[in-house]
């Protein structure tokens, strides 16, 4: 039986990743995927892939952002479907709609705001120092805003911010 896909935004994703159409549910991705291994609720019949692409709203169900995009599904799939570059699709029309978890768009803001995924601590800057590390200067943060500017990346993320706020989170 082939993977049905049924659900609103079905054709933007499918202009993005055609090949999904080709899934027949196999599983081999099953045995390599590290949150099917490793995640909770998953299994070789019910496999993460499926759990996602078999909700009614794939972009909205929030274990669409467990995905590692290891690639390591796509490299054995028979049926050669890039199941990374759909979820990355359907990360990105998540993230358009506002479905993004709040812990992701702070994550982005970050790495836009400060050119990295972390705060810089003092422990850091200790651990650094004792480890004979040069202090650790992050690169390109003027680059990181424009590079957000010019893709609209940074309207999406002030859009985002202002409709959580509307629904009252902080």
């Amino acid at each position: 039986m082939l993977l049905s896909i049924e659900f609103q935004a079905r054709d933007q994703l499918l202009e993005r990743s055609r090949a999904i159409e080709r899934c027949f549910k196999c599983g081999t991705c099953a045995l390599v995927c590290p949150v099917t291994r490793y995640g909770e609720g998953y299994n070789p019949r019910e496999t993460f892939v499926y759990d996602v692409l078999s909700s009614e709203e794939p972009a909205t169900n929030q274990n669409l952002w467990n995905c590692a995009l290891c690639h390591k599904c796509y490299e054995v799939c028979p049926q050669d479907v890039n199941i990374p570059k759909a979820f990355e699709s359907l990360k990105e029309i998540a993230f358009e709609n506002g479905w993004a978890p709040a812990n992701v768009v702070a994550l982005v803001e970050s790495v836009i705001r400060t050119g990295t995924s972390f705060p810089i601590t003092d422990a850091c800057r200790r651990m650094r120092a004792e480890l004979n590390l040069p202090p650790f200067t992050p690169k390109g943060i003027g680059d990181l805003g424009e590079i957000a500017k010019n893709t609209g990346l940074e309207g999406k993320i002030d859009r985002l911010k202002v409709r959580r706020v509307g629904e009252g989170e902080q």
